[in-house]
């Protein structure tokens, strides 16, 4: 059997966690939207970092949302964490790159060297150097996360910084529509290997709407999972 991880490639999304004004109700709606458990894990200075447990498998991490978290023009969102082999010398690439360094790198007791970032486009997202703490640990099944994407206001210069910062790669694929309606549409995705393909680069057709990493749970049916989300409070 395949592991279902992803892999330690530089620039890859390996981690995902939501900042949350209200912990408390966001545990609710995803124990009762994905069967979600939860452990409570203490931090120092007090912190309390939440992860989601299913089948005794980390799948996301959950915290409350502290001032400065989201830059004003961010959309709030799940962010991604990618993993890097050296947090300080990422931040370093980030800045030499027009990206900026929100907070650390900074050592999550133990468990790796995390820092909160943005693309020279303003999107925030995460890093994550291990240590000793891993990542999503299911990947691709249905309650965890199995998609992301970057939606750039300029595709290629999106391109541009991901590969100076993180040396990654892309190729262009073309994904024949289901119906067999249309013609084929495309994807820009960053490279990886094998099976592991995740994560893909999308530019908006709306510019005025701010850049952001987008990430995708897997469902059994998307059309009941929309009912239920929306009975829970959601739109």
């Amino acid at each position: 059997m395949a592991d279902p991880r992803m892999p330690e490639l530089e620039g890859l999304p390996i981690w995902f966690d939501l900042a949350s004004p209200d912990v408390e109700g966001a545990k609710e709606f995803y124990s009762r939207m994905f069967g979600w458990e939860w452990a409570d894990v203490p931090m120092s200075g007090g912190n309390v970092y939440s992860m989601a447990i299913r089948n005794d498998a980390n799948i996301v991490g959950l915290h409350p949302e502290a001032e400065g978290d989201f830059p004003e023009s961010a959309a709030r969102v799940w962010r991604n964490h990618v993993y890097v082999k050296d947090a300080e010398e990422a931040c370093r690439r980030i800045e030499a790159n027009g990206g900026s360094v929100l907070s650390g790198p900074s050592n999550a007791d133990g468990w790796g060297v995390t820092a909160r970032v943005t693309t020279h486009e303003g999107a925030v997202f995460g890093l994550w150097q291990s240590l000793r703490g891993y990542g999503a640990e299911v990947f691709g099944e249905p309650g965890a996360v199995c998609w992301v994407e970057y939606h750039a206001q300029d595709l290629e210069s999106a391109k541009e910084f991901y590969t100076a910062v993180f040396g990654c790669g892309f190729e262009e694929v073309r994904m024949p529509r289901e119906d067999g309606s249309g013609e084929d549409f495309g994807l820009t995705m960053v490279n990886s290997v094998g099976e592991h393909q995740h994560c893909a680069f999308v530019e908006l057709p709306d510019k005025s709407n701010p850049a952001s990493w987008v990430t995708y749970f897997m469902v059994e049916d998307v059309g009941a999972a929309v009912e239920k989300a929306v009975s829970l409070g959601g739109e």
